[in-house]
This record gives C-alpha cells, structure tokens and sequence, in this order.
C-alpha cells in the first residue's frame, strides 16, 4: 500500500447575493427574528448539493472493507484538527478584552462582553475532551480499529495509512488557521466564529449521513452486520461501543447529538456579535460568510479527494488481485 497524490480539486463555494441576503436578515431583525441559523446558512450556500455529494462519498465507501479503512482514516484525520483547535478559538476571543463591548453598559470593564461569547464556543471543545470518559478522539480510535479489524489489516498495514498525503496536511493547515482567530482583530475572529458555525452545521451532517449509510442503507450487511457482533470495549474507566463515536455526534431519523447544540451555541454567539461590535450588519455578514464559506471548501475539498483517493486504491487493489489469480 502507498499513500496515493490526488490532483487539485476545484471545489469553490459560492455566497449568494450580500445585498439580498442581507436585506432578508435585516427584515428578520426587524420581525424580532436573529439573523443568523441554519437556515440562513442553507439559503447562502449550496448546503443540500454538498451533502448529497457526501452521502455518495459514504456509500461509495462502504463497498470495500480496506477502502472504508482508509477513507476513515482520513476523514478522523481531519476532524483530529477540528475538534483540537475549538479551544483556540474560544481562547483568542476570551483574550479580546474590550473587543466585544456591550453599547448599554457605560462602564468599560463592565461592558467587556467577549467571555461570553468565548463560552459559548468552549461548549464544543469541552465536549470534545469531556469531563468524565472518553475523548471523542479516543471513541474516534475504536471505531477505526473496528474497521481494521473489519477488513482484517495487519499492523503494518494500518501504520502505511497514516502516512497522510501532502493534500490532507495542506487542509488541516487551513484548519488550524481558519479557527484559531487573532486576538484583538474582529474581523479575524467573526471569520473564525463563522468557520467554527460551518464546521458544526456539517458535523451534524456528516454523522448523520454516516448512520444511515452504515446502520439503516446496509442493515445486517457488511460492515453493519460486523458491528453487531462487535462487543462493547473499555476506555477511560466505562464501556463504549464503536458506533457510539457516530452516535454521539448525531444519528439518522434519532435524538440530535453533540454537533446540531454545538451549532446552536455559536449561532447564539454570532447573533450577539452585532449588538456589541459598531460595525454594520452587513460587514459582520459578510465576514461571517467568509469564515463559512473557507472551511466549506475546505470541507467538500476533503471529501472529493479522499474519494478520488480511495477509489484508485480500490481500482489497483482489485486489479492485483486479478493479476495474482492469472500466475
């Protein structure tokens, strides 16, 4: 096995029209409606096309064992980065002192409003690590060793995968920055609040469409019909089943998990974001939209090359296997 160089994708994302969205949020204010939910997003950017793509991604997936192996260890690759920069984020914005002032409160050091909206990003990062159990990196683990052991891969075999390609270090650098924020500039952090609200809006989509694929598309088959044989394990003190990686973040046509509160918890931070800073609402949408639109082409960028990726493996793999059943 070799770690495969896919070419450049183009995955650009479009925002919709500033001065009609804008209009649309201002006349929401007015109805006593926040500007900023997911809706709102859904209406800015090509949400439901992005997910439909992710949802062929899964399924094209779970066709082969070793190929589900490697287009997991990417995708928890990824989600590594994202989940670990949170606390950046919500750091950069507690650290912003005087930054985010709230106009009714005359009193400078009482008026500093900027914890609170660090607060409310931090949610997301304590839940990553949790307070009692495991980390939701640690439940990530499991769940990758399930499916080693799914498609029976050696020791050796499952090391060759981590060694990442240059793309996939390339994104997750684009991670670490479109989070982490600069302490002191608005801009950069509302960008970042905007990445962070992207980043949560499709981790509720993602497990999601993970569940169905897996648990409810290919019921008893597959991959599905090993994880029930698949008993619980160990971790940190408590037992964890594999699939409650998924499962914790969201489930399909079930209870919302972590990601859908997490999406919640920041669209309140953004809405609170125009009473305390002096610039107009359209300047703060727009840099909302930024922020959202970077790591939703960060995002779909991912998929469509770990796709390419583990489709070519998938293709030379068979193609191997064909040449050794002709010596």
């Amino acid at each position: 096995m070799s770690s495969l160089q896919t070419k450049t994708t183009s995955n650009s994302v479009e925002i919709a029209n500033l001065a009609q969205v804008t209009i649309k949020a201002n006349i929401a204010v007015k109805n006593g409606v926040k500007p900023f939910s997911g809706d709102f997003f859904r209406q800015c950017f090509a949400v439901a096309e992005a997910e439909e793509k992710i949802e062929n991604y899964f399924n094209r997936a779970i066709q082969n064992p070793t190929g589900l192996y490697m287009f997991f260890q990417r995708y928890t690759h990824f989600n590594a980065y994202t989940s670990a920069v949170i606390a950046r984020l919500a750091s950069s914005i507690a650290m912003s002192r005087y930054l985010f002032n709230d106009p009714n409160v005359k009193v400078i050091e009482e008026a500093d409003r900027g914890f609170n909206l660090s607060a409310k990003v931090m949610i997301a990062a304590s839940d990553e690590g949790t307070n009692d159990g495991a980390p939701h990196r640690t439940l990530a683990q499991l769940l990758l060793r399930t499916i080693g052991d799914y498609a029976d891969l050696s020791i050796d075999e499952r090391n060759q995968f981590a060694n990442v390609p240059l793309w996939m270090t390339d994104i997750c650098n684009g991670i670490m920055e479109g989070y982490a924020g600069v302490p002191g500039n608005a801009a950069s952090l509302i960008r970042s609040m905007g990445f962070h609200a992207a980043s949560e809006l499709f981790g509720d989509i993602e497990y999601g469409l993970l569940d169905k694929v897996v648990r409810h598309d290919n019921k008893n088959v597959g991959f599905d019909a090993f994880l029930r044989k698949t008993p619980a394990a160990e971790l940190c003190g408590h037992r964890y089943h594999p699939w409650c990686y998924v499962l914790i973040h969201a489930s399909h046509e079930g209870a919302g998990g972590v990601e859908a509160s997490h999406f919640e918890c920041v669209v309140d931070a953004l809405n609170l974001v125009g009473d305390y800073r002096p610039e107009s609402k359209a300047q703060i949408m727009q840099w909302v939209l930024e922020g959202f639109g970077q790591f939703m082409n960060l995002e779909q960028d991912m998929f469509s090359r770990v796709d390419e990726e583990t489709q070519i493996f998938v293709k030379q793999s068979k193609q191997s296997v064909k040449e050794l059943a002709l010596v």
